[in-house]
């Protein structure tokens, strides 16, 4: 099976995914919700606000998981599940493809150098200036890329999950790269649907109105108010 199908399969299961998207839309509303253009903030505000305001949120999310631990890399914030390790970036909206890792952050550039299936070049471990070594040990978490963005107006939400390429050759900044929309979600497995009551009788049995004799009692009310019955 492919890696980005092993990806999505882990982490969707695990409810990993529907929390990012989550945290995404609450970040999203509170920075535009927060923040005016009228007062002054740029494009360039938006972006530094959304990034860290998205930060707060996928911690806020995953607080009370477990399974989801805060694993930063070199200073970037990040959160392992399991075997991946997801970090942020911001991307213009409508070209989260236009991402140029060469001119991105040390860190964002060596996570795109990493060894992948195919590229034999990028074998060796690779070292960081913190010490910190990404590589091919199956102790070390593969990292993936959160890509986010959104528009004001009309307000609209783009997040993707993939694995960065380092494209200096100015090709492709994705060896894979899937799209965490509503409908490729689906269903949040974390949501348990609520249980259904269990009638006391079924379909093919009657209940007790349905054509069944029901005894009764009827109350004289003249003998209730002193009277003789005839």
């Amino acid at each position: 099976m492919s890696e980005d199908r092993d990806a999505w399969d882990e982490l969707h299961a695990a409810g990993f995914l529907h929390g990012l998207r989550e945290a995404h839309l609450e970040a999203t509303l509170a920075v535009f919700g927060g923040l005016s253009r009228a007062a002054g903030f740029t494009d360039r505000s938006f972006g530094f606000t959304a990034y860290d305001v998205l930060a707060s949120q996928v911690d806020r999310v995953f607080r009370d998981d477990p399974a989801v631990t805060r694993d930063d890399l070199n200073g970037s914030p990040g959160w392992r599940r399991g075997r991946y390790r997801v970090l942020l970036k911001r991307h213009e909206f409508g070209a989260v493809r236009a991402i140029r890792w060469d001119r991105d952050s040390p860190t964002k550039q060596m996570v795109a150098r990493q060894g992948f299936a195919g590229e034999a070049q990028l074998a060796l471990d690779l070292v960081l200036d913190s010490g910190t070594r990404i590589g091919h040990d199956a102790a070390e978490p593969v990292t993936l890329v959160l890509a986010h963005s959104a528009s004001e107006e009309p307000l609209e939400l783009e997040l993707f999950l993939g694995r960065p390429r380092l494209n200096a050759d100015g090709g492709d900044p994705w060896h894979w790269l899937l799209e965490l929309s509503g409908d490729a979600l689906g269903p949040d497995p974390r949501r348990r649907p609520a249980e259904r009551t269990i009638p006391l009788w079924t379909d093919d049995e009657p209940g007790p109105l349905d054509g069944e004799d029901v005894p009764m009692r009827l109350r004289d009310t003249r003998r209730a108010a002193g009277g003789t019955a005839s």
